[in-house]
């Protein structure tokens, strides 16, 4: 086989994989609402929710987290997690309208996020990023994290150490 060939078969095929990214793999939109939620025996408390318009925190957990549940702590989490099977973190995401993502999701999404990646970022910001393969509603990679909407890029540096953790 003459090395033409197989650049001819490849070359394509790289591009195309470019193109994929480009139109699949980077999600972008507003922060809306983060919230936390526990889950003990099939049964799920809502523990905080914050949003523009306001904080609520479940009366049950005021003192162990006060009326600031933006950031939730190692403690912290440590000790939900000795009242509940599981706790897990969300955040919904307005989507962009303007995305030139031919697949992407539309509309507000509440995603599955790390405590890490709950406690960098606010509601109001704009993120760029990608979820898990097997599921969609899992953010697992945060590209981009904005103030404003027209700062928002594709890929930027990320204050984050480790988003996923």
């Amino acid at each position: 086989m003459k090395r033409r060939t197989v650049l001819a078969g490849v070359l394509p095929f790289l591009q195309g994989g470019r193109w994929l990214d480009q139109l699949l793999l980077v999600n972008q939109g507003e922060i809306v609402q983060k919230r936390f939620v526990g889950i003990a025996e099939g049964e799920t408390t809502e523990i905080a929710s914050i949003d523009n318009d306001e904080t609520t925190v479940s009366s049950k957990h005021e003192g162990q987290l006060g009326q600031l549940p933006e950031k939730i702590s190692t403690a912290v989490a440590t000790s939900l997690r000795e009242t509940y099977d599981s706790v897990q973190f969300q955040v919904t995401v307005d989507h962009a309208d303007g995305a030139i993502n031919m697949f992407s999701r539309t509309g507000s999404v509440e995603y599955r996020a790390s405590r890490t990646l709950y406690n960098g970022v606010t509601v109001g910001d704009h993120i760029s990023f990608q979820t898990s393969l097997l599921n969609r509603d899992t953010i697992i990679s945060l590209s981009c994290l904005a103030k404003e909407e027209e700062s928002l890029q594709r890929r930027c540096r990320v204050d984050i150490e480790d988003p996923t953790g």
